[in-house]
C-alpha cells in the first residue's frame, strides 16, 4: 500500500499532466481511457515521477501501469526500498 503523501504526490502530478479540466483524479482511474494521457504523456510522466522521486528507471514497469492506483503503489514500493 503506498504512503498517502506519496499518493497524493502522485495524483497531483498526473493531474497536472492529464489534458482533462476539473476532474479529480482518484486511484480508480485509468490513465488512458479515463484521464486521457496518451503513450507520449506516458513516457513523460514516468521521467517527472523518476526525478520527482528520485527514482531509477521505471520503464520496465510502465506496461503494467492501468490506473492511478497501479501508479500509486509501484512509487510507494520503490520508495519504500530507497528507504
Amino acid at each position: 500500500m503506498a504512503d498517502s503523501k506519496v499518493s497524493a504526490q502522485v495524483r497531483e502530478i498526473i493531474t497536472e499532466m492529464s489534458p482533462l479540466d476539473d476532474h479529480t483524479v482518484s486511484s480508480a482511474d485509468r490513465l488512458m481511457e479515463d484521464l486521457g494521457l496518451d503513450s507520449m504523456t506516458l513516457v513523460e510522466l514516468s521521467l517527472v515521477l523518476e526525478s520527482e522521486f528520485e527514482l531509477g528507471p521505471i520503464d520496465d514497469d510502465a506496461p503494467t501501469l492501468v490506473t492511478v492506483g497501479d501508479v500509486e503503489e509501484l512509487i510507494g514500493r520503490a520508495v519504500a526500498d530507497r528507504i
